[in-house]
């Protein structure tokens, strides 16, 4: 009679590749974290035109405030001045430069047909850059 032989969950020349699948991805998962990327940018070599001398230095922002009031007066940069003088000055800095900054304060009592006014002042001025607050 032939012995039997019992047969082994794993041949001869198998390996389970279970656990070293297991350390690859641990050791893949420990070099990408831990990596730290080479900044490429920087070790191109550029070679940069020099700045243009002809550049101006840019003048300084004019800003023209002027408040409406509750009563009705206007405040020119804060000189008080009538509708009249407003519109003649206006049209006057208007000429010289008309992206000039100008900043309307109306006061929490004055009527909003003092802002028409003045707004339609800015317009007529051609003064283009308005910008409108409130001021206690």
């Amino acid at each position: 009679m032939a012995r039997k032989r019992r047969k082994n969950s794993l041949q001869a020349g198998e390996l389970n590749l279970t656990a070293m699948i297991d350390v690859a991805f641990q050791l893949l998962s420990f070099f990408v974290m831990t990596m730290k990327p080479t900044d490429v940018l920087a070790m191109i070599d550029v070679s940069r035109p020099a700045p243009d001398k002809r550049v101006s230095q840019s003048k300084p922002l004019n800003i023209i405030w002027i408040t409406v009031l509750g009563d009705g007066r206007f405040i020119l940069n804060d000189r008080p001045i009538s509708k009249e003088n407003l519109d003649t000055t206006l049209c006057q800095l208007g000429v010289l430069d008309t992206t000039q900054t100008v900043i309307i304060a109306c006061t929490p009592n004055s009527t909003h047909g003092k802002l028409i006014d003045v707004l339609d002042l800015c317009q007529k001025a051609k003064l283009s850059s308005l910008s409108v607050v409130s001021v206690d």
